[in-house]
């Protein structure tokens, strides 16, 4: 692991270094293909054009080669923030007209995220929301009837005394409609108001 780091680091910044090693390295491997041709009984000019056939585009090599060593990402960002100052020294003024106006887009981005979520976020008008407690019947897992009847929430509700406030709820679907439009069907929730 050490040594790959190493590697890495060296590729990063002693790149001349290793981009000739990696240029002799793949001459290496191209005479090696193209003696082997010989030997199979080829002629050199014949050999040397079925080497390239068979090694392929040399930069497309090389561009995978560098990409094998893990610092590609990090070149090409150096690469592009060079880039970006040389740009920046050239004229200034875009520059700083750009930066501004990225500048101002993330802000303004960030002011309507703000305000849209507050917005839309859902009050339930709860003091202490971290308190409530959702119950149901102890066999509401093995049937479909997850909710008490009239009657035993009635009586609950009055002979309790460990909970503050009890309320009931249920989810049911309506009809909503003006005299001028068809009927809208809305899912909605209906609860008992509270007894305190």
């Amino acid at each position: 692991m050490l040594t790959d780091l190493l590697y890495r680091l060296r590729s990063l910044f002693r790149r001349n270094a290793v981009e000739g090693e990696l240029d002799e390295e793949l001459r290496f491997h191209f005479n090696e293909q193209v003696e082997k041709f010989v030997r199979s009984g080829l002629d050199r000019a014949e050999a040397v054009r079925r080497a390239r056939l068979a090694f392929g585009g040399v930069e497309q090599v090389k561009e995978e080669c560098r990409e094998a060593r893990g610092v590609f990402t990090l070149e090409t960002l150096l690469r592009d923030l060079g880039y970006a100052l040389r740009m920046w020294r050239k004229n200034p003024g875009f520059a700083l007209a750009a930066i501004t106006a990225i500048g101002l887009g993330i802000g303004a981005n960030t002011a309507m995220f703000t305000i849209f979520s507050r917005a839309l976020s859902f009050d339930p008008g709860i003091d202490n929301p971290d308190r409530v407690v959702l119950f149901s019947p102890a066999d509401a897992i093995a049937s479909e009837e997850r909710s008490w009847s009239g009657p035993v929430f009635q009586s609950l509700r009055s002979s309790t005394r460990s909970l503050a406030v009890i309320a009931a709820y249920r989810y049911t679907v309506v009809n909503v409609s003006d005299k001028a439009a068809l009927p809208e069907r809305f899912s909605c929730a209906q609860m008992t108001a509270s007894a305190s």
